[in-house]
């Protein structure tokens, strides 16, 4: 249980925080993960009871231990303690969902930051809430002693030209995406770490460069781990969008579901180190080596994934962009959407493959249906059972598979995978 209390001595404010926690009473919430009063509190100062699962913690708390460790010398100790990027990619992907979800009902956050996050303690579960469910507003509110949180504020925020807003989650999710996944801020470069404190308060109001502009270096990025090394090109653009054109123009900022997409296909790209004295994830590259450490994964299949309509004959193959990695021992389910769309896990699953040294292994799950295609001369093969291609298929380097995909509940959506070795 999380206890919230209003202490303020404001009499109007008071009032009016009052009236906002039963206004958010009465908004529909059903579905998404933010933690709703359980009851509320009238004396000695009015406030409400919020109910969490056990085990969770403030995002904030694992923030700092990561922080902590890059900054004692201790490398990417604390940043592989936390989960790694796997983990960190799955984390943020829950929260741009639940905020996309948000906005969608026409609500936004009003005060994102770390500490209004709660994520499981083990690294083995990617739970994400957030509480404080009072900031919730349906339009731009304004002051009444709220404003931001230092250092996730939208610049216009800061400068106190606006309120919070939809497009202001935008601005402080990217904040704490960039912080997660870096160990930096993206504001905060060179002429900031470096220069007087009133320095860092022009960068807060969007008064200098984001530390990754394409063309002025004035305040590039001088601490935490290379953006690069950490984010996909997908990623990478929209922070660019969201702190170059978004700075001044919140319309830029992308959304919260085009974050949700992003980190989806980003997540799929995963694999895991297999050097016994690393232990990081990183995304599949052409020589599957890993950044961290250098040690080369002989074992990752990349599975290239197409998009299939019954509406275009004349294309029936229409590649996507998005992969899907798979590695050794690690089960995949596949689902009747495209891999790079949040919501892909609530798809109907389909299919079950896992990658080991006996081979790849095919498993038809519900109601769906599965055809093999042998790629060099399109021959089909119905999968009606558990199949195995074998592990001297692998070996073959350059030789190409197909899945085909298909539900009664979707006649007409027939996602297509490649897998390529």
């Amino acid at each position: 249980m999380l206890i919230k209390l209003f202490t303020g001595r404001d009499a109007e404010q008071r009032r009016h925080w009052v009236n906002r926690l039963n206004w958010v009473l009465n908004q529909e919430l059903d579905g998404l993960r933010i933690a709703r009063p359980r009851a509320l509190i009238e004396r000695p100062y009015p406030g409400y009871v919020m109910e969490l699962m056990d085990g969770l913690e403030s995002l904030q708390a694992s923030l700092d231990s990561s922080r902590v460790a890059l900054q004692n010398g201790t490398g990417l100790s604390g940043y592989l303690a936390t989960g790694g990027l796997r983990r960190r990619l799955a984390l943020l992907r829950e929260l741009a969902t639940t905020l996309a979800g948000l906005h969608a009902r026409g609500l936004a956050y009003g005060d994102l930051s770390p500490a209004n996050v709660f994520v499981s303690k083990s690294i083995e579960h990617c739970q994400v809430w957030l509480i404080d469910c009072d900031n919730l507003c349906a339009t731009e509110r304004l002051g009444h002693g709220h404003l931001y949180t230092p250092d996730y504020g939208a610049p216009e925020v800061v400068r106190g030209e606006r309120g919070v807003n939809s497009l202001t989650d935008a601005w402080s999710f990217a904040v704490l995406a960039f912080e997660m996944l870096t160990h930096g801020h993206p504001l905060k470069g060179e002429a900031v770490l470096d220069a007087e404190p009133e320095e860092e308060a022009h960068a807060l109001r969007g008064e200098l460069p984001w530390v990754h502009h394409p063309d002025d270096t004035s305040n590039q990025a001088c601490e935490g781990l290379p953006l690069e090394l950490v984010a996909t090109p997908r990623l990478q653009a929209l922070f660019e969008d969201c702190f170059n054109a978004g700075r001044d123009n919140p319309l830029a900022r992308p959304s919260l579901a085009a974050w949700a997409d992003a980190l989806e296909a980003a997540w799929a790209l995963m694999l895991d180190c297999t050097a016994a004295d690393c232990r990081s994830s990183f995304y599949w590259n052409e020589a599957r080596q890993c950044p961290f450490c250098d040690h080369v994964a002989a074992d990752g299949l990349l599975l290239a994934h197409a998009w299939y309509s019954d509406a275009s004959p004349e294309e029936p193959h229409l590649d996507t962009g998005d992969r899907l990695a798979l590695a050794l021992e690690r089960p995949v389910e596949l689902h009747l959407a495209p891999v790079g769309m949040h919501g892909y896990s609530e798809a109907p699953l389909v299919c079950e493959v896992r990658l080991d040294k006996a081979g790849l292994h095919l498993a038809p799950k519900g109601e769906g249906e599965l055809t093999l295609v042998r790629i060099e001369d399109g021959k089909t093969f119905p999968i009606t059972q558990p199949q195995t291609l074998p592990a001297k298929v692998d070996r073959r380097r350059g030789a190409a598979a197909g899945l085909l995909l298909a539900h009664p509940a979707e006649p007409r959506l027939r996602p297509f995978w490649r897998f390529t070795w």
